[in-house]
């Protein structure tokens, strides 16, 4: 049995009807050369449940939310309950793909069992760029079980690194648990409140340590002073949302996107996403007359998942001004870059284990009721927005990957939005392609795929934009670089022989000099 973190136990009281707190996405697999169906793929799945805890247990909840949950190794795990099978209706299109994306991604998790859902869709054949037999797989898992690095590594845990593959699997050892009776439950959960006023203090002084940290370098360092939440213009992205959903996303690319990179100074490919998605927001919001005069802006977390570290959320964040206002797109770019690196700098100030120590300070049962209030009273239609929209970065995996011997094609991301905040941006890489998808409910993005096409547009517009820049070849600049630091070497070298050898000549000058200031 194993309690849930701070930051794991929110995204369980965050969750209301309207708002399921699930992370997932769309993956494109090619059919391997033998063919692939559902009772091939229900045997690979069932082969790999050893390979990652999050398959096989649930939540239990501590009576009267007095508590955060805790994880068991649920004793009544049933495998169909996960795992799913569907055909796209005629034509087959990505339209219908993503239609069909959108239902699944609108229905919450049953949090009476282990908390994912994979679907395997066929029909594919109608979408133009695919080849013959072409599969999907439709994923979610709960945000309380991984964050978004973990979720890679739990549909990894699906795929292998051949065309080779077999439903024998590993030595499983997996054993249930007893549920915990009731008793033993609010006994720990008196333990933990007792604990609290520590635990508060703790917290406190890491967040006291981390803001000096920020105020020294804006006071002694004269560095600009940091975003703060609350500061960003009200839009259409930030209102109470509804209990349906849209979905979409483009293929970038990614040669395109390193040589457009590598075409502007200092920039890396994280300011070059943001600066598309800055684009892409401006065109769309010109596009109905919403652009406000202040830039939006952006939280984007920042994983510190270690190598070793396993599930659960382990996050920073930093907020960025994603410079909306601004026409130019170098100049947003320019802006963008400024920002990133500072705040980074600030987030790692605050860290990651301040944000899970202060959500262990919030009491469970608060939690719960101040969310459902927030959204019950609908209270993000008559406040500013903390921040106007989330853009995260979920690196994919760098060497090819294969699901039944099928190759993975590349993958769509998602992640949940919840009231105030109706539009979430998932940026993820595979091989020969960044995935830029959207997340939103057709109350707010009504023209998902009008999006789609200033997703495009932005790329577009800078990449021109990049093209005008002065050409500077990396290697000259560093054999310049390098040659002016060799001349500087020799001339040092050549000056201290020089003042050595003078004195040897002016002995008898110098002497005086030194009698005088001993006497002094």
């Amino acid at each position: 049995m194993e309690q849930l973190t701070g930051i794991d136990a929110s995204f369980v009281y965050l969750e209301t009807a309207r708002s399921p707190m699930h992370i997932g996405g769309v993956i494109v697999c090619k059919a391997p050369p033998g063919g692939f169906n559902f009772e091939d793929y229900y045997r690979l799945i069932e082969s790999r449940l050893g390979r990652s805890k999050v398959f096989r247990r649930r939540l239990v909840s501590v009576p009267m939310g007095l508590d955060a949950p805790y994880w068991i190794e649920d004793p009544n795990f049933n495998l169909d309950s996960h795992v799913h099978h569907m055909a796209l209706p005629a034509p087959g299109s990505w339209e219908e793909l993503r239609k069909l994306a959108q239902h699944i991604f609108a229905i919450p998790l049953d949090l009476r069992r282990p908390l994912w859902s994979l679907t395997f869709v066929e029909g594919l054949d109608s979408i133009p760029t695919l080849p013959k037999g072409t599969f999907a797989l439709i994923h979610k898992v709960h945000h309380s079980s991984v964050d978004g690095m973990g979720g890679v590594d739990l549909i990894s845990s699906l795929f292998d690194l051949t065309r080779e593959w077999d439903v024998e699997g590993e030595d499983d050892t997996w054993m249930p648990d007893m549920e915990p009776s009731n008793v033993t439950l609010l006994s720990n959960a008196y333990m933990h409140l007792l604990a609290k006023p520590k635990q508060a203090v703790k917290t406190v002084r890491s967040v006291i340590s981390g803001l000096w940290s920020v105020g020294k370098d804006v006071l002694v360092e004269k560095q600009a002073p940091p975003t703060v939440p609350f500061r960003g213009p009200k839009t259409r992205f930030n209102v109470p949302i509804s209990a349906h959903r849209c979905f979409g996303g483009v293929w970038l690319p990614l040669d395109q996107i390193r040589a457009t990179k590598d075409s502007i100074p200092n920039a890396t490919v994280n300011d070059l996403v943001l600066g598309i998605c800055s684009g892409a927001l401006r065109r769309y919001l010109l596009k109905h007359d919403e652009l406000p005069d202040n830039t939006l802006t952006a939280m984007a977390p920042i994983s510190v998942r270690g190598a070793t570290s396993e599930g659960g959320n382990q996050v920073s964040a930093m907020l960025v001004p994603l410079a909306t206002h601004l026409e130019d797109p170098l100049e947003r770019l320019a802006s963008l870059k400024e920002y990133t690196q500072r705040s980074k700098l600030r987030a790692q100030a605050i860290g990651a284990t301040t944000l899970m120590d202060a959500a262990k300070v919030v009491p469970f049962t608060l939690g719960i009721a101040a969310s459902r209030l927030y959204s019950r009273m609908e209270i993000a239609k008559y406040v500013r927005p903390v921040f106007n929209l989330v853009i995260t970065n979920v690196p994919g995996p760098r060497q090819k990957l294969y699901f039944g011997g099928g190759e993975l094609v590349g993958t769509l991301g998602m992640a949940p939005i919840i009231d105030g905040l109706g539009l979430m941006i998932v940026v993820t890489s595979y091989q020969d392609y960044l995935t830029i998808s959207v997340t939103s409910c057709p109350e707010i993005l009504q023209d998902v795929q009008f999006f789609e096409s200033c997703l495009i547009d932005s790329f577009k517009e800078l990449r021109e934009a990049a093209k005008n820049l002065p050409k500077t070849t990396p290697r000259k600049k560093a054999a310049k670089k390098k040659a002016v630091r060799k001349v500087t070497e020799v001339k040092g070298a050549v000056k201290p022989r020089a003042r050595k050898k003078l004195p040897l000549r002016k002995a008898p000058v110098r002497k005086p000099a030194k009698k005088a200031g001993e006497n002094v």
